[in-house]
């Protein structure tokens, strides 16, 4: 399918018989619509100049022996008229297969065939075996919810009647969506994704940290927890995870305040893993059947004690989480935002994802957790998880917006960050 709206444009300004824009899978498959090099007889023959135009290296038009899949003919050159699939040359002995034919018969005819690589115009959907249109379609979706992490968006042709269900909300009472106003990029792929998966979310403005001040901090009486330090970095919180503690915090006052059953909270920088909504459907229906009675299930976390940590009775999709980090993707309950907020948290802040295994009694720091009773905060978390981060630490294109702004003791008061 196609992502570049000037895609035909420019195929006819290239002016050759027949050219074909580069389509790819993704950057980890070696597949594309297009054959460096092909036998006489008809047959695939790897040639070493098949992955320099696959990475790119040599952006422009480059002569083939075969296109595929989505190529544009010339049909004012008198050479087309001698383009066919059949019948094919004299004493052919090669597959049986109608882009081979086609190659094949275009070269008789003496009309080339070049691939366009000097932009990104658009994907393939990998092959598979699909049994139904059905099973097609779920492959399809998917693989556009995958495509968006690289595109933003898929652009829909006005011409095509839009037959999708309308948006909803999953089952909850809301689905939040924490995102910086200066980081559009993310906002904009986020709502990509919620579109291709028909999901209604609100766009919950995050508290910029790099906005903020030891004055603001004052004003709004936020204070760090006494004795508290990075684990890792030993040093004090800084003003981006203050930024995100808010956010989350402000998300459970509205829940508090607007009598939410459920809600789902998702941050800006995340995937969603395959067939997320029907998996996220049958945990729900599980989380019913077993009558669980829960405050917090995690839909993504970076397990820091898996020794410790057990299947729920009866279940196959929920366990018993242990000491975690991450506020990715989580399912809230009314209950679960009282108890949150009951602890008075922003007056002994701490990072957020340090905070709900506090609440659920699964700390390492026996300090900290001894100024927050009750611990009584029942988590639970899907297994295998739904959502994971977009980036990890050292891939090309992460970004950390709490580690890259400034520790809350190095910044002069009543400063501002640009």
């Amino acid at each position: 399918f196609i992502t570049n709206p000037n895609t035909l444009r420019t195929l006819i300004s290239r002016e050759k018989g027949i050219v074909a824009p580069m389509l790819t899978i993704s950057k980890d498959v070696a597949y594309s619509n297009y054959w460096a090099g092909m036998t006489p007889r008809g047959y695939y023959k790897s040639v070493p100049e098949y992955f320099p135009i696959l990475r790119r290296e040599k952006p422009g038009v480059h002569k083939v022996p075969m296109v595929h899949s989505t190529l544009l003919i010339d049909l004012q050159s008198k050479d087309s008229d001698k383009l066919r699939y059949y019948p094919m040359k004299e004493a052919y002995e090669g597959p049986i297969d109608d882009i081979i034919h086609f190659s094949l018969n275009a070269a008789v005819a003496g009309v080339g065939m070049w691939v366009d690589n000097a932009e990104v115009y658009g994907y393939m959907l990998p092959r598979g075996e699909y049994n139904t249109v059905g099973e097609e379609e779920v492959a399809y979706n998917e693989y556009l919810v995958d495509v968006i992490r690289v595109v933003t968006q898929v652009p829909r042709s006005s011409f095509l009647k839009d037959t999708r269900p309308a948006p909803d909300k999953l089952g909850f009472d809301e689905v939040y969506m924490i995102s910086l106003v200066r980081r559009p990029e993310r906002r904009n792929r986020m709502l990509g994704l919620f579109d291709q998966l028909r999901i209604d979310a609100k766009v919950f403005d995050a508290v910029d940290g790099k906005q903020m001040s030891q004055e603001m901090l004052d004003n709004l009486n936020v204070k760090q927890l006494e004795g508290y330090e990075d684990p890792y970095l030993k040093r004090s919180l800084k003003f981006g995870e203050i930024g995100c503690f808010l956010s989350h915090f402000y998300i459970w006052e509205e829940v508090v305040a607007k009598n939410y059953e459920k809600v789902v909270v998702f941050e800006d920088d995340l995937r969603f893993k395959p067939n997320f909504r029907g998996e996220l459907a049958a945990m729900m229906t599980e989380v019913k059947e077993l009558r669980l009675d829960w405050d917090l299930i995690y839909l993504s976390r970076k397990i820091l004690n898996s020794r410790d940590e057990k299947w729920v009775a009866s279940s196959s999709r929920l366990v018993i989480p242990h000491y975690s980090y991450w506020t990715t993707g989580y399912i809230l309950s009314n209950s679960g935002a009282r108890k949150l907020l009951a602890q008075n948290p922003t007056e002994k802040m701490m990072a957020v994802d340090e905070y709900l295994p506090l609440m659920f009694n699964a700390h390492p720091n026996k300090e900290w957790s001894a100024s927050f009773s009750p611990r009584d905060l029942r988590a639970f978390s899907v297994s295998p998880l739904l959502v994971e981060p977009q980036f990890y630490i050292g891939q090309n294109g992460y970004i950390s917006d709490t580690e890259t702004s400034v520790i809350i003791e190095e910044k002069p008061e009543g400063k501002q960050e640009l």
